[in-house]
């Protein structure tokens, strides 16, 4: 008995994934998302940097099944300034995801561009847009089906019967956002002072509806991922402290995320005399009816890297012991915003 119910558990989900609905309709998603900006709006290109670079990992589900795994690349930058300050900006971002005992591999390539109109001293709106391509894949041969229990057990010499594709795809996509960014009294890393700095944010990702499934003569898309999100940094007075929050929700068919989170972050050392200044931060960011976050990052003049770690507080977690997922980035950008003379936050 238990055999047919781990068969007919595995072909609803087999089933899930090449009709494209459920979870696997949906994209990726980062805790550290803000780090990772590229995912969030492709107005983000060039938005706080001249140059960023960022990498990112996530390993997901390690104690329920086979890990789920993430990894992200971005660079972005200025490309081209007006006298007045607007200016031009372009990215790359790509990311590999693998998930679960059939292999799961989803590779999505994308370039970026926007432009940046400066609207008043340190403030601009940004329009972007993405174009790049999915590919999609599957390895079935770790797939049992109902119709291969012979009565007694498993038996993988018998036919499947199954009905579905190719093993993989390959679909163009496409979106577009909009961002407003904001630096009000430039110097919060190395002169104090009450600093405000930040973006908001609207986008669409999936604008095309690209084909998401294996199955033959199906019509299934993918629904757009509308995103709506605003982080930030706020000086506190003339003290070596700020605080960073942040809010996204997205919105991808009937599914739905809201991150809200919040950084203390302590400036231990100002750009001076000729000396690069770093700062360290601990927060945490609430996954709503999801998971709860432990977050640490630290910057030193143009590096950062961070860390955190997903505590499951859903139903799940009697499955996961609590245990959700492991994220970690690393991330170069230039101008130095701890460096000496610099005027320039990181957001």
């Amino acid at each position: 008995m238990n055999s047919i119910v781990k068969i007919l558990k595995i072909k609803v989900i087999v089933l899930m994934i090449f009709s494209g609905i459920s979870l696997n309709a949906q994209d990726i998603h980062f805790t550290q998302i803000q780090y990772f900006p590229l995912t969030l709006n492709p107005a983000m290109s060039g938005a706080n940097y001249a140059l960023s670079g960022n990498l990112i990992y996530r390993n997901q589900w390690k104690a329920v099944a086979a890990p789920y795994n993430t990894f992200g690349l971005s660079v972005d930058g200025r490309v081209n300034k007006s006298p007045k300050g607007h200016f031009f900006a372009a990215g790359l971002k790509f990311f590999n995801d693998n998930t679960g005992d059939l292999s799961l591999k989803t590779n999505d390539v994308t370039l970026n561009g926007a432009y940046h109109l400066r609207v008043d001293q340190g403030q601009f709106i940004g329009i972007g847009i993405y174009a790049g391509i999915i590919q999609k894949s599957i390895n079935m041969q770790n797939a049992q089906w109902d119709s291969q229990y012979d009565g007694t057990q498993y038996n993988s010499s018998l036919p499947n019967n199954e009905n579905y594709g190719s093993n993989t795809f390959i679909v163009p996509d496409a979106g577009v956002g909009i961002t407003y960014s904001f630096d009000k009294n430039e110097g919060l890393y190395n002169r104090g002072g009450q600093n405000m700095k930040g973006n908001i944010g609207f986008s669409a990702f999936h604008v095309n509806a690209p084909s998401y499934t294996f199955l033959k003569d199906s019509k299934d898309k993918m629904p757009i991922r509308y995103v709506a999100f605003a982080n930030g940094d706020i000086g506190l007075g003339k003290s070596n402290f700020a605080l960073s929050p942040l809010i996204v929700f997205q919105l991808q068919g009937a599914s739905q995320e809201l991150l809200t989170g919040l950084y203390g972050k302590y400036i231990f050392a100002k750009a001076q005399q000729g000396k690069s200044g770093g700062s360290i931060a601990l927060g945490s960011i609430y996954r709503n009816k999801d998971a709860v976050t432990s977050n640490i990052v630290l910057e030193y003049d143009s590096y950062t890297i961070g860390f955190s770690y997903d505590i499951n507080i859903s139903q799940l977690k009697t499955i996961s012991r609590g245990k959700g997922a492991m994220e970690i980035f690393i991330r170069y950008v230039l101008p130095s915003p701890y460096g000496p003379g610099s005027s320039k936050s990181r957001i």
